[in-house]
C-alpha cells in the first residue's frame, strides 16, 4: 500500500511572536527543536514510513525559506545514505507546493481533490509540528485494518507533557464522540460551541445507532489523517462539497461532516475510522509556545538518557568556568562567560553569553547576546535579542530583535518589540475573536478554529 504524504506548513498563529504572524518571526516549520527544525522531525518520521512521495504545502511567502532548508536536508540524507554501503538505501521523493494564503485548511484538501494524488490511491495529511517515538508502521497498520466502510482514519492522542497552567488555555478542549466497538469517529464539538449554546447537544439518531458511544474531553487531535481517493468520490456525488464549502471550513470540519454519515442518514454510509495513539508512546504537537519549550526539554531529557546509557557522567562543577549540563545543548560558535550555568536548556548558534548567567529550562534562538548577571528560567528568547545585565525573567517569551533593559525583573510576560504592528494586530485579533464566537448555524456546527486543529 503506497502513500502520498502531505505535510501542512501553516503560519503558526499560536506560536506568536516567534512565527511569521509577527514581522520579526520566522516560518513556523523552521522553528527550532534541539537546534534542528520541527519539520525535519516530521520528515525523519516519513523516512521511516517509506512513503512513496512527500509534499510540503507551504504559503507563497514561505517557499524560499523552506526550499533553502529542503536543499540542506536532502544533502544531509544523501550523506547518511552514502554511509550505508552495505544496506538497502531508501529516500523519500520530497517536493514543495506553494499556495496563496488561505483562510481555511479545507482549501488544501480541495486542491488535492482537483489536482489529484495520482498514481497513489492513499494519502496521509500530517502537521509540520509533531514529535513522536511511535513507529509510523503502527498507524499504517491501523489504517490497513480499518472497516471497509471507512474512507479515512483520524488519529488522536492523550496529553503526556508535564504542562499545566490553569490561568492559560494551553491545550484546546474538544468534545470528541466516538464508538470504541467499531472504532468510528461520530461527532466533534469545541468548548466554544458548548459555551455559546450553554449545552452539549447529542443527536438522538446517533444514540439509537451507537448506544455505547464515548464522549471525551481529554483527547487531542494529532492532525494526522489517513485517507483514500474514495473520499473524492463522495465529494463528486454530493453537491454540497463545492469550492465554497472547502474555502469556508478546516480539514477537521470536513472530516467531522464525513464522520456523521455513519448515523445522519437512514442507512449508514461511508464514514471515518478512529484511532488513539497508545499511551506507551510519546506524542505531542508543537502548536503553541509552551509545547515548543517542552519539546526542547523532552529532547534534552532524551539526550541525557542516551549519555547515561553510554556511561557518560557530568564532570565536577568548576566554579570559575562555564558549566553546561548533560541535559543541555549549545549551538555552533556560541560563547559562554565564566561561572555561567546552563541547565535543561538549548542555546542556538552564534550566541554570546556573559559571566555569572544562569539559564534553566530555557530555549534561546540564534545570535542572542546576554550580558553579565542575568537569570532566565522557563523562557523562550527569539533571534537577535539583546538582554542587558542584572535582568531576571521567569516564564517569559521575548520577541526576536527586542532589547531588554538593564535590571528588568518580570514573570509570565510576552515581551514584544514596540511597533505599530503589535497594536494593530491586537485590535484585529480581539475584533475577529468576538465575531467568531457568534458563528453558528442551525446544524449546531463544530467550531472551525483551524489553528487549534489543522494549522495551515
Amino acid at each position: 500500500m503506497e502513500f502520498h504524504a502531505i505535510i501542512l506548513c501553516g503560519p503558526g498563529r499560536n506560536l506568536s511572536p516567534f512565527s511569521k504572524v509577527r514581522s520579526s518571526g520566522q516560518t513556523k516549520a523552521l522553528l527550532p527543536v534541539e537546534n534542528d527544525t520541527m519539520v525535519e522531525k516530521v520528515l525523519d518520521w516519513c523516512e521511516k514510513a517509506f512513503f512513496s512521495k512527500v509534499t510540503l504545502i507551504v504559503d507563497e511567502d514561505d517557499e524560499e525559506a523552506i526550499q533553502e532548508f529542503l536543499k540542506g536536508y536532502k544533502s544531509y540524507i544523501e550523506k547518511i545514505n552514502a554511509q550505508k554501503s552495505n544496506e538497502e538505501v531508501y529516500s523519500n521523493d520530497i517536493n514543495i507546493v506553494s499556495l496563496p494564503k488561505m483562510e481555511k485548511s479545507g482549501s488544501v484538501l480541495y486542491y488535492l481533490y482537483k489536482q489529484g494524488i495520482a498514481p497513489f490511491k492513499n494519502f496521509v495529511i500530517l502537521p509540520c509540528d509533531f514529535i513522536t517515538n511511535l513507529p509510523p508502521q503502527v498507524l499504517i497498520e491501523n489504517y490497513r485494518n480499518k472497516n471497509d466502510t471507512d474512507v479515512g482514519l483520524i488519529v488522536y492522542y492523550r496529553n503526556n507533557l508535564e504542562i499545566e497552567d490553569k490561568k492559560k488555555k494551553i491545550f484546546p478542549t474538544t468534545y470528541t464522540i466516538y464508538n470504541e466497538e467499531n472504532n468510528n469517529l461520530l461527532d466533534l464539538y469545541t468548548s466554544e460551541d458548548i459555551e455559546f449554546h450553554k449545552l452539549l447537544k447529542i443527536r438522538t439518531q446517533m444514540c439509537w445507532r451507537y448506544p455505547n458511544s464515548i464522549i471525551s474531553k481529554k483527547l487531542l487531535n494529532s492532525s494526522i489523517f489517513f485517507g483514500s481517493t474514495k473520499i473524492f468520490d463522495i465529494f463528486e456525488s454530493e453537491s454540497r462539497f463545492n469550492e465554497s464549502y472547502f474555502n469556508k471550513h478546516s480539514i477537521n470540519k470536513i472530516i467531522r461532516d464525513l464522520a456523521r454519515r455513519s448515523w445522519k442518514h437512514s442507512q449508514a454510509l461511508e464514514t471515518i475510522g478512529f484511532s488513539i495513539i497508545p499511551d506507551i508512546a510519546t506524542f505531542f504537537r508543537i502548536n503553541n509556545n509552551y509545547t515548543l519549550m517542552e519539546a526542547n526539554r523532552y529532547k534534552m531529557q532524551e539526550q541525557l538518557k542516551k549519555l547515561i546509557a553510554r556511561g557518560v557522567t557530568q564532570p565536577p562543577k568548576d566554579k570559575l568556568l562555564a558549566n553546561v549540563g548533560l541535559d543541555s545543548l549549545v549551538g555552533k560558535d556560541s560563547v559562554l562567560g565564566e561561572r555561567t550555568n546552563v541547565i535543561k536548556s538549548v542555546l542556538g548558534s552564534h550566541c554570546k553569553i556573559g559571566k555569572r548567567v544562569k539559564l534553566t529550562g530555557t530555549l534561546i534562538m540564534n545570535n542572542v547576546t546576554i550580558d553579565d548577571d542575568v537569570q532566565l528560567e522557563n523562557c523562550i528568547i527569539g533571534n537577535n535579542v539583546k538582554i542587558h545585565s542584572k535582568t531576571k525573567l521567569t516564564n517569559c517569551f521575548v520577541e526576536s530583535t527586542h532589547e531588554v533593559p538593564k535590571g528588568t525583573i518580570t514573570k509570565g510576560e510576552t515581551i514584544y518589540s514596540l511597533s505599530l504592528e503589535g497594536i494593530v494586530e491586537d485590535f484585529e485579533s480581539d475584533y475577529s475573536d468576538s465575531e467568531e464566537s457568534e458563528e453558528s448555524d442551525e446544524e449546531f456546527e463544530y467550531g472551525d478554529n483551524s489553528d487549534g486543529l489543522f494549522d495551515y
